[in-house]
């Protein structure tokens, strides 16, 4: 309720969440005054969510993705050996040569013609206009769309461990990976 003041009283325009699970979207959508706009959560070809895309889609929160291309270069502490990297998928990869690009581009073009808005980790000029350009460019065509749809592994690379309270179990705790909200 403290973000909808802060709209009521001019000082921002939308609201938006993180991380927030199908179960905590439909607490907080009944309870809400103003909805959210958009829910950044991990979306990558390996990891498509497509329940909690679908339910934001559906609800007019825009899906915003973290990790658009995988993190392949996050931290060995939050790597587990299940652990796919998208970019060397073989799909993503065949798709990538047909269009004579990386297969980071790929899994963009992926992200914003699927409806959401990927938000790639650079810290070089040059990538942010590459980026950019990736995605009005070459789009992919529908039967690459599907073919992209079949390498969803349902694989998590951020977990969240870092994030755990006392009594939790494991970092699927907080993914609610049941249906249920854990306590």
């Amino acid at each position: 309720y403290q973000m909808e003041r802060l709209v009521e009283a001019g000082l921002v325009r939308h609201i938006g969440t993180s991380n927030m699970t199908i179960p905590k979207l439909k607490l907080l959508l009944r309870d809400a005054r103003i909805m959210p706009s958009a829910n950044e959560m991990e979306l990558h070809p390996c990891f498509q969510q497509p329940e909690l895309f679908n339910f934001c889609m559906e609800h007019g929160i825009q899906p915003i993705g973290f990790c658009p291309i995988g993190s392949p270069t996050r931290p060995d502490r939050d790597k587990t050996p299940d652990d796919v990297v998208d970019i060397e998928d073989p799909v993503v990869v065949k798709i990538a040569k047909a269009h004579n690009v990386h297969p980071a581009v790929i899994c963009l073009k992926w992200a914003v013609q699927r409806g959401q808005i990927p938000i790639p980790f650079s810290i070089h000029r040059h990538e942010y206009a590459s980026n950019l350009r990736c995605t009005i460019e070459d789009p992919l065509t529908e039967e690459e769309m599907k073919e992209l749809e079949t390498v969803d592994k349902n694989c998590r690379l951020i977990k969240g461990q870092v994030f755990l309270w006392e009594g939790a179990k494991g970092w699927e705790d907080l993914w609610d990976v049941d249906g249920e909200i854990t306590r």
